[in-house]
């Protein structure tokens, strides 16, 4: 399946997801994730920001611009700027920094902390297209919260190495920002893809290695999944939070009972 097949094949999977909800019974999902997200994308985003704000004043209490000369010296006629907005800008720096940083961080942890239910909506949503009924049995549930953490945590250390790579890039070659930029996006997409797609590795047997195989074999559906999670996860009063990770759960499993159901899964 080459990019923009698996890419829109996702897309219209995840959208699949409104009927799937509402007609087969799964609409409770779609109120589990707005309490936990909210509590933690709060926090985390006044901890940076803190964090921004000592940071860029540490830095212009280093620095001292305090002290330069209002004449004859090499930065006299820089002191206004100095002095006046470097503190502000270095901290609205600081702050996007780590907004991305606290996002991607966010991102994970609301994934790690719902994974059982994403894990139950995913074997529901199987047993809803196809009949298959995978009975519940307590040490299976915790065999899945146990790959959902490991994958979320290999997922973000690996996005988390992608996205500083991509800073660093940019600040020796600033115009390579859009590219860096784009990438960084889709590199997004990609994991939040991937780890949508785990809970149903994990059911079927899969290995990690397994699952990385096939995740680099379907790259664009992977992206289309994470695509669907972003956009949604951007609309306001809460819509996002309640349909943006249920349809991503719902589309995944979805796009992996097509893929399998062709024997293309490895």
């Amino acid at each position: 399946m080459n990019f923009f097949t698996g890419f829109f094949k996702a897309i219209s999977n995840s959208f699949k997801g409104f009927s799937m909800l509402f007609e087969k019974g799964l609409w409770p999902y779609l109120f589990y994730s707005v309490g936990l997200w909210l509590l933690m994308w709060v926090g985390s985003i006044w901890l940076f920001t803190e964090i921004a704000s000592q940071l860029a004043n540490y830095l212009n209490q280093q620095l001292n611009f305090e002290e330069i000369p209002d004449s004859g010296a090499i930065l006299s006629f820089a002191k206004p700027f100095l002095t006046g907005y470097f503190s502000l800008i270095m901290t609205w720096v600081f702050k996007i920094i780590f907004w991305f940083i606290s996002s991607t961080f966010t991102k994970y942890l609301v994934l790690i902390a719902l994974s059982p239910l994403f894990a139950l909506l995913s074997e529901s949503v199987e047993e809803k297209t196809n009949g298959k009924n995978y009975p519940f049995t307590f040490p299976q549930l915790m065999k899945d919260i146990g790959r959902g953490i490991v994958m979320s945590l290999r997922n973000m250390f690996f996005e988390y190495f992608l996205i500083v790579l991509g800073f660093i890039i940019t600040l020796i070659f600033p115009p390579l920002v859009i590219i860096t930029g784009p990438l960084l996006i889709l590199v997004s997409w990609y994991f939040i893809g991937f780890t949508m797609l785990d809970y149903n590795f994990e059911r079927h047997k899969m290995t990690i290695s397994e699952s990385v195989k096939f995740t680099r074999k379907n790259i664009g559906l992977a992206c289309g999944i994470g695509f669907i999670y972003t956009v949604f996860m951007w609309l306001p009063f809460f819509i996002g939070l309640m349909f943006g990770p249920a349809l991503a759960v719902v589309g995944a499993t979805l796009s992996f009972l097509e893929l399998k159901q062709k024997e293309t899964v490895i």
